[in-house]
């Protein structure tokens, strides 16, 4: 049995953080390894376990929480999965597999220190590993060996994300004042540029002012990161006053509280239609997880998704890449996508014009099979063993 010390997050709810700990249950079946854990600081100071709950069931926390720190011993593997990404101890671990994962591309504040080389992290047989072909690409353009750098997708929790019966999803709906006649649209993510949020509300805004019995929900990453989407509102709103119109607005729910796994499920599951117009994503968790709900999704073509969407449970939009002259600032590789088409692609949810239910859910099935927590993170521990 081999030693594998994780340095990582746990206990809140970022992404990273995410990952972690679902690979973490997956971890402690597997009869070949040995299983530690060090906390690495979090990224921001102001994290609090206490009101940012990564949402697992007490069971599940204990099991996470239970990983003895190793001490000074030395591992045979460490896995590092926390950002910025620091090189630690080298005596630490006779191995090392680092978790780097990208949306636009990276810089010097990826890496703690700033100037740390990317040959730093793959000396001998050590690697790194990314959850996409996108996230791969931005990598290998920052200078890493790209053949050092390992796909290793990420998964969802399947005995979680699965749909509703059509009775549950309407007490779920009811239970939110939503009419059956409504067509419900909803995102999960902080409301910053490269999510798409500003494309999201103006296609919106075109279908509620169209007077199309449309609802957005919203749940934004308020206590994360201090960014909700009000500010976005605000901002975006002096540019497009259309999205002042009470009759916009009144169809608009903004969640800003944190929401354990069994209501996140209910919040994709209730929904027509999941909708992330993304300029760049290293993966976009939230989009897997809808699908596995049975919920179509509305994603950007080009970028980290079309790793893992099919299209019986998915409409890529049509996008271009991203130039200087597209972005407030410059961040890297992006894509640029077209709201004429995200308008349509919502206006075909509104009139029902998806895939036959019955190829939907044969889809639906493969993905769970394919990108399940256990099914990924096996891909992971064979390439450490």
């Amino acid at each position: 049995m081999k030693t594998l010390c994780i340095e990582g997050w746990r206990g809140v709810n970022h992404s990273i953080a995410m990952v972690n700990q679902n690979q973490i249950l997956e971890m402690v079946k597997d009869p070949r390894f040995e299983l530690f854990h060090k906390d690495a600081p979090f990224f921001m100071p102001h994290w609090d376990k206490g009101k940012l709950d990564s949402g697992f069931a007490p069971e599940e926390r204990a099991i996470i929480d239970a990983l003895p720190d190793p001490g000074d011993r030395v591992m045979d593997l460490r896995l590092r999965i926390a950002s910025p990404v620091r090189l630690g101890d080298p005596a630490a671990a006779r191995r090392n597999a680092t978790f780097v994962v990208t949306e636009f591309g990276l810089s010097g504040k990826s890496f703690d220190p700033p100037e740390m080389a990317p040959s730093a992290l793959t000396q001998g047989d050590d690697f790194i590993v990314t959850p996409t072909r996108w996230s791969k690409a931005r990598l290998v353009d920052y200078g890493f060996d790209a053949d050092k750098v390992q796909v290793v997708p990420h998964g969802y929790k399947t005995d979680t994300f699965f749909p509703m019966t059509p009775e549950q999803r309407q007490a779920a709906r009811a239970a939110l004042g939503l009419q059956p006649h409504e067509t419900v649209f909803a995102n999960v993510g902080v409301a910053t540029w490269n999510k798409g949020i500003d494309l999201l509300l103006l296609a919106f805004a075109e279908l509620r002012l169209q007077g199309l019995p449309v609802r957005l929900i919203l749940k934004d990453h308020q206590g994360l990161y201090g960014i909700g989407v009000e500010r976005l509102f605000g901002e975006l709103a002096a540019r497009a006053p259309q999205l002042n119109s009470p009759q916009v607005r009144d169809g608009i729910s903004i969640l800003s509280t944190s929401l354990n796994l069994p209501q996140l499920r209910s919040l994709y599951a209730l929904s027509d239609a999941y909708v992330s117009p993304y300029r760049a994503e290293g993966f976009n968790l939230p989009v897997l997880e809808a699908m596995g709900c049975g919920t179509h999704v509305i994603v950007s073509g080009g970028g980290a998704t079309d790793d893992f969407t099919p299209p019986e449970l998915c409409h890529r939009l049509h996008t271009r890449p991203g130039t200087d002259a597209d972005a407030p600032q410059p961040v890297g590789a992006f894509v640029v996508p077209d709201l004429d088409d995200l308008r349509e692609a919502m206006l075909q949810v509104v009139e029902q014009r998806l895939t036959p239910a019955p190829r939907r859910e044969a889809a639906r099935q493969r993905l769970a099979q394919r990108f399940s927590w256990g099914t990924v993170t096996k891909q992971l521990l064979d390439l450490m063993s």
